[in-house]
């Protein structure tokens, strides 16, 4: 089955610009997202997304790892992943079965996890797509609530549950973005990732890393050190 990886790592970023090319406890983030897909022994093409020229000498260190120069009109914040996925798929001289999404902003994952993600949807044939996730504990929705627009009225979200013990609660599971997985044909069909019926691959919530502003920024590399010694599970 052939398996496509996709490490999209444009060059700008509105919270923390240049992000990819930032070292994190001593190498570039994207090279996190990189060395996953290849120790996954199920990935069998790896393709790099980007804008930046720093990003593209990072690259061409690694082999089995092709570049893929994205579109500056493609290259914004508010670009969907979903249309340069679809143009890599469209460029390839074969077709690919799998498409497995590797953000580098979630570099606290494995190989192995990523192949335990894609045996998923390769054991489901119901399934079109997987997506990682934790479990949210105290983090819940039941205990959030919807404001007004003066930010002075509350609607619990999660009304049925808005008192009862944490422990009574249903578990709810937040998407941690470190693993995607999608059928391509159905990727090209809906310009998505997440491809309903969708099947969550559950990982560890201590390890949950997302890069996305400076306070991720700080505690970023402390994580990291933490994970790689073992001390996260």
């Amino acid at each position: 089955m052939k398996t496509l990886a996709i490490i999209p790592a444009r060059a700008g970023s509105k919270g923390v610009p240049g992000k990819n090319k930032m070292y994190f406890d001593g190498k570039p983030l994207v090279s996190y997202a990189i060395e996953t897909a290849i120790q996954s022994k199920l990935i069998t093409d790896i393709i790099v997304s980007t804008d930046c020229p720093e990003v593209c000498k990072i690259v061409n260190e690694f082999d089995r790892v092709n570049l893929h120069k994205r579109d500056k009109n493609k290259s914004s914040d508010t670009s969907p992943i979903g249309e340069t996925i679809v143009d890599i798929l469209k460029t390839m001289d074969y077709e690919q079965d799998l498409v497995v999404l590797l953000q580098p902003t979630s570099p606290i994952r494995t190989g192995i996890q990523v192949d335990e993600a894609i045996r998923i949807i390769q054991d489901k044939t119901e399934c079109n797509s997987v997506v990682s996730v934790i479990r949210m504990d105290d983090i819940h929705p039941a205990r959030m609530y919807w404001m007004d627009s003066d930010h002075t009225k509350m609607d619990s979200i999660l009304s049925d549950y808005e008192t009862v013990r944490r422990q009574d609660i249903p578990p709810a599971f937040y998407r941690n973005g470190a693993i995607y997985i999608a059928r391509a044909k159905n990727i090209l069909e809906e310009c998505s990732m997440i491809i309903s019926p969708t099947f969550g691959y559950e990982m560890n919530s201590q390890s949950w890393l997302n890069i996305d502003d400076k306070r991720d920024v700080i505690i970023a590399s402390s994580l990291l050190k933490a994970w790689k010694k073992g001390f996260l599970g």
